[in-house]
């Protein structure tokens, strides 16, 4: 296994525990090196964000990051990001085009792929176009909008399996990252607006299943936060449909 000028002094020895738990995924041992570099530098990037968190400690959620798998656990087993690494993958990129979205002009904004693509035509109560976000919010509703996947793929050979145990049913998807940031250190109280977020990532626009669904919906849409990260997690999932990353290896 190669390294790569790896920043943190743990980086080593994670990418050891990587390399084993990804054994047998790649067909040589370049390409695992390659896949080992990346999970490791994805992990790197992931933690230098949040240590510019200023509001609230994210020891705690670091921790579970580290201990959940979710640096080198893949995002899904046909769909997209699925592959090793892919969850982190797919964070950091949902978190890329919201801070590219945030620091856009209202001309930029509108232009973009982002609002062509997904928002051109919603009903929002917020001024999309010039609404800022706050970065604490940025960061930790976008790497942890998936949480709850975090335990849930895990990889045999090239077959991506999913725990039974830890079940991932589409419609508590995001009400349990919600739950998960809750017990690692992140309080519902303080940060409304970001738990809005990752709860709606999935159903801000979808035929709501309650009154009450439709309550939290018609008020997460006037948040920019909630149709950022809703927007940016289909942005980033559509530039990697499954298969997509294995063919570049």
């Amino acid at each position: 296994m190669t390294t790569n000028n790896y920043k943190r002094a743990d980086s080593i020895d994670f990418a050891t525990k990587v390399s084993r738990k990804i054994k047998g995924w790649y067909s040589n041992d370049t390409y695992h090196d390659k896949a080992v570099n990346r999970i490791v530098f994805q992990r790197e990037e992931i933690i230098s964000l949040f240590e510019k968190v200023e509001k609230v400690s994210v020891k705690k959620l670091l921790n579970y990051l580290d201990t959940s798998g979710f640096f080198y656990r893949p995002s899904s087993a046909n769909r997209h990001h699925n592959f090793p690494g892919g969850l982190a993958e797919h964070s950091l990129g949902t978190f890329r085009i919201i801070e590219e979205w945030n620091c856009m002009t209202p001309d930029e904004r509108q232009n973009s792929e982002l609002y062509k693509r997904f928002l051109y035509n919603k009903q929002v109560t917020c001024d999309i176009l010039k609404e800022k976000m706050n970065y604490d919010d940025m960061v930790i509703a976008a790497i942890c909008h998936d949480l709850c996947k975090a335990k849930h793929y895990y990889m045999v050979g090239r077959v991506i399996k999913s725990h039974n145990s830890d079940p991932e049913p589409r419609h508590k998807h995001g009400l349990l990252s919600v739950e998960r940031l809750q017990k690692n250190g992140i309080s519902a109280k303080n940060y409304q607006n970001l738990f809005l977020a990752v709860l709606m990532h999935m159903h801000l626009f979808s035929q709501p299943r309650s009154q009450k669904e439709a309550n939290t919906q018609k008020l997460a849409r006037s948040s920019m936060l909630s149709i950022a990260v809703w927007a940016a997690d289909k942005l980033d999932a559509s530039r990697h449909p499954a298969g997509t990353r294995h063919r570049q290896f």
